[in-house]
């Protein structure tokens, strides 16, 4: 096991050194392959090839973003602390502040009935939103995770790959660290948010989805993130400047300029419109620099069913005359019965993905995702039944089909509400192939998890 472990890191520290091209990344994900599934066993869907961090040295430290924002939680809150009941009139609140407390428990195996890898995981986290006026909002939202288990005891570069920051600003620090446990605290929302007349603006790290399907966006251009982390309800935010525009009820335009931490600019405009009671939109941009975007996508309705789609085209900036264009595509369709069951199908075309090879379940699972990366091979399929057994029981069972590498994924789940604030969620998420088992074609993962929210 720790000859694994150490390879992981050694491979680690090439991702930093060699650089972020898809033909060095590839070098990487094939030296994965050699090694065994037993890597599984890191969970969160962190990537494990992380890009280089290029940092500003006039940014506030890391510290110094998490005690400001404890600092300014605590004074806003402060004139309601300890506060009681009177008759007199009381002024109406201009804040909230509300969040959940989860813990879940994770069982990692290759095969089912060898050797399981048992990690653990606290998680907090604390959302804060205040009206300073009826134009101008300020949010901010902090999430904050304990980890312990045989993962933070066996591998010491756990901690790296977890405290990675894809934005501009460096808002993420391990708190403290032993052994086998750590605590890790990021600011995944803090922006300012105007609104006057038809106009709307956005400064800060924020959420922009520009996405119409399911599992996979080819139009979000500021946010992708994974089907397969469930746990991160909120998905990521980015560090952004947004102007929404809204000439009508059911039309925008939406400019957007982002950095992220390679200081690496994308900058995008949509315009979306309904016709036909369909929302249709289409966007145009520079994707981080290096590859000029066009895209559109749609959301209607079909035999009484949703229908959705997106499709992506990237032309590099420095190869503009020749024909090295990739077009990334999804189409989802989706239809609920009178018994509330629903099902959802959705295919992708993936023209960065490999045509052919072998799985491996360490790549799939812990890839870097981004609109260019949004699956590892050319095509992959998609489907999703869920139940609400009763009002409290509800089941889901998700599976996925990527032929190009015969690599099949099978996911049922079930969540029961204890009571309203409480709740109990059981996940599997099962992968196998055609690869053997000793280079990485099979493994699992088990969840359960306790959530309270407040």
């Amino acid at each position: 096991m720790m000859y694994l472990v150490q390879k992981l890191i050694n491979l680690f520290n090439m991702s930093k050194v060699i650089g972020n091209s898809m033909q060095e990344k590839n070098i990487i994900l094939n030296k994965y392959k050699q090694i065994s599934i037993q890597v599984i066993c890191i969970p969160n869907h962190a990537p494990l090839n992380p890009k280089p961090v290029t940092r500003n040295p006039q940014l506030a430290t890391r510290k110094t973003y998490i005690t400001f924002l404890l600092i300014f939680i605590f004074f806003a809150l402060l004139p309601n602390i300890g506060s009681a009941q009177t008759d007199t009139i009381k002024k109406e609140r201009t804040w909230t502040l509300n969040g959940y407390v989860k813990y879940m428990q994770t069982i990692s195996f290759q095969e089912f009935d060898k050797n399981w890898t048992t990690d653990n995981l606290l998680h907090n986290r604390l959302n804060f939103n205040w009206n300073i006026n009826s134009n101008l909002t300020f949010n901010t939202q902090v999430r904050n995770r304990i980890f312990y288990g045989e993962t933070v005891t066996n591998f010491p570069q756990y901690t790296k790959i977890i405290n990675q920051e894809n934005g501009y600003l460096d808002m993420s620090d391990i708190l403290f660290k032993g052994n086998s446990v750590f605590m890790h605290s990021t600011i995944d929302r803090l922006y300012f948010d105007f609104n006057y007349k038809k106009m709307q603006v956005t400064v800060g790290r924020q959420r922009i989805n520009w996405g119409q399907t399911f599992a996979w966006n080819p139009n979000d251009l500021f946010n992708s993130a994974s089907f397969f982390d469930f746990d991160y309800e909120e998905k990521p935010g980015t560090d952004a400047v947004r102007v929404q525009f809204y000439p009508s009820y059911s039309s925008k335009f939406d400019i957007v300029a982002k950095l992220d931490n390679n200081n690496k600019l994308t900058t995008a405009a949509l315009y979306r419109f309904n016709k036909w009671n369909t929302d249709i939109q289409f966007l145009g941009g520079y994707f981080e620099e290096r590859d000029y975007v066009i895209g559109a996508g749609f959301s209607g309705s079909l035999f009484k069913g949703g229908l959705r789609g997106e499709v992506s085209y990237f032309h590099p900036k420095d190869k503009f005359a020749d024909t090295s264009r990739t077009f990334v595509a999804s189409l989802g369709y989706d239809y609920t019965f009178e018994n509330s069951l629903m099902i959802q199908l959705e295919g992708l075309y993936n023209g960065y993905g490999k045509k052919s090879g072998d799985f491996n379940l360490a790549q799939f699972y812990f890839m870097q995702m981004s609109p260019q990366n949004l699956s590892l091979t050319e095509f992959s399929f998609m489907a999703n039944i869920s139940y609400p057994l009763t009002p409290l029981l509800n089941l889901r069972v998700s599976a996925m089909y990527n032929p190009n590498d015969n690599s099949v994924y099978f996911g049922p789940s079930a969540d029961y509400s204890l009571k309203d604030n409480l709740e109990l969620s059981v996940y599997t998420q099962y992968f196998t192939s055609e690869t053997p088992i000793e280079q990485g074609g099979q493994g699992g993962f088990l969840y359960w998890r306790l959530k309270w929210s407040f």
